[in-house]
């Protein structure tokens, strides 16, 4: 579960910095007598609205798609990663629209581009990617009973 925490934070850094990157007029590029936000602040700003989504829905539907995938019990590694791939994947998106339902009143917008459901679905594998190399990284030591 710690783990789990972790990873959220450490996805929704990496997230909001590669969203803030996209987002960033460089200052070469940017028009004279108007406001430009920095780098840092994009990021932060971004931050203030990953978290909560990190950490209150993508924690628990992280949970509940490792309970599912122990309860399979697939044999195939391949088939495990494609199955976490697209769990997690479904889940984000669904996890934003429903972020972007609650955080605009109530209103539904037709695209899935401006809905924001395609940055869920980023968001969440990011989160798995990061979840599996966090495995590589601290390598747990395992109990021989």
């Amino acid at each position: 579960m710690i783990r789990k925490v972790v990873v959220a934070l450490i996805s929704s850094l990496l997230f909001c910095v590669i969203l803030a990157w996209f987002n960033y007029i460089p200052a070469a590029q940017q028009q004279p007598n108007t406001y430009y936000w920095s780098f840092f602040s994009l990021v932060a700003i971004y931050l203030i609205y990953a978290i909560p989504v990190y950490i209150v829905g993508g924690v628990p539907v992280s949970i509940l798609i490792e309970a599912l995938n122990r309860q399979i019990a697939w044999a195939n590694p391949v088939i495990v990663y494609l199955f976490r791939f697209i769990a997690y994947a479904v889940a984000g998106m669904l996890l934003m629209m429903l972020f972007q339902f609650v955080t605009s009143a109530g209103t539904l917008t037709n695209s899935l581009l401006s809905s924001g459901a395609v940055w869920g679905m980023l968001a969440s594998i990011l989160y798995l990617h990061v979840w599996l190399v966090s495995f590589w990284v601290v390598k747990e030591k395992r109990r021989v009973w």
